[in-house]
């Protein structure tokens, strides 16, 4: 039976519910996995680009287009379900959404004979195949955790270690631990460190997961995303400068009459 999505419902003012979003919000998390964990070629701009309008300008390969639309529809259902449970079902379909860049099952458990694991540099990860149960037990110890960011860190690691699909479990996870994070007033996300100016940032990353895999080692790929994993979404931003502008009346309405007055369509760096 396919998942019953729910629409996200308005916020009422004067609440702590999450804010609105929509899946450029998300642009973040959706080009550092699929840089890190896919080798996606189309840079930061052009995938934010893509979310918002759906521009394909910058995309150059059919299988960048395919790994972008995927993870804009996963982007789009955790937002959308946001307010539904989050438990076995809800992994699973998640999963579901990756339809043509990942698995042949979307949304189904590998089982043993399918012999589905990840090798690393300290050696092989094949974990045993997992149930609607045993899913669950991961979850709950993760939702047991004191905060958000704490529960996040758990779910993406644990969910990836576990490997519970044929493909796309890094993924999974990744967007399992971000919807905690959407659900909550605070406004962030996990993201994987990247820096296409460092590209040994993304290497380390993979590194320290590898461990945890294979050794168990959790804490050291935890520590690196709590350093540098969390960051601001694009709503946080623009609720920000909206605030800075509201403060200072005069200076907005100054700084946007001088760019009415040039036809410059560049933000203030004291605003923005």
């Amino acid at each position: 039976m396919p998942y019953a999505q729910k629409r996200t419902p308005p916020i009422r003012k004067g609440t702590n519910a999450a804010p609105p979003l929509n899946v450029a919000d998300l642009a973040g998390v959706v080009y550092s996995s699929g840089k890190v964990f896919d080798g996606l070629r189309t840079g930061r701009l052009d995938t934010e680009n893509f979310l918002r309008s759906g521009s394909l300008e910058g995309i150059t390969s059919k299988s960048d287009l395919a790994l972008l639309e995927d993870l804009r529809d996963v982007s789009q259902f955790i937002i959308d379900n946001r307010e539904a449970p989050l438990n076995s079902a809800f992994v699973r379909a998640v999963n579901a959404q990756i339809t043509r860049s990942g698995p042949m099952n979307p949304g189904h458990y590998r089982t043993a004979e399918q012999h589905i694991g990840v090798s690393t540099q300290y050696g092989r990860h094949e974990p045993q195949p997992t149930s609607d149960t045993a899913l669950q037990r991961i979850i709950d110890r993760a939702m047991s955790k004191p905060d958000p960011r704490e529960q996040a860190l758990e779910l993406f690691v644990q969910i990836a270690k576990a490997q519970p699909f044929e493909d796309g479990n890094k993924r999974t996870a990744l967007f399992v631990a971000n919807s905690v994070l959407i659900r909550a007033p605070k406004l962030e996300m996990l993201v994987v460190p990247v820096d296409e100016n460092s590209p040994d940032k993304a290497a380390r990353f993979n590194d320290l997961l590898a461990r945890a895999y294979v050794s168990g080692e959790h804490e050291g790929v935890k520590d690196m995303l709590r350093t540098e994993g969390f960051t601001e979404h694009a709503s946080a931003r623009d609720r920000k400068k909206a605030a800075r502008m509201n403060r200072y009346p005069k200076l907005r309405d100054m700084t946007l009459n001088a760019h009415a007055l040039s036809g410059d369509e560049h933000e203030d760096p004291q605003l923005g």
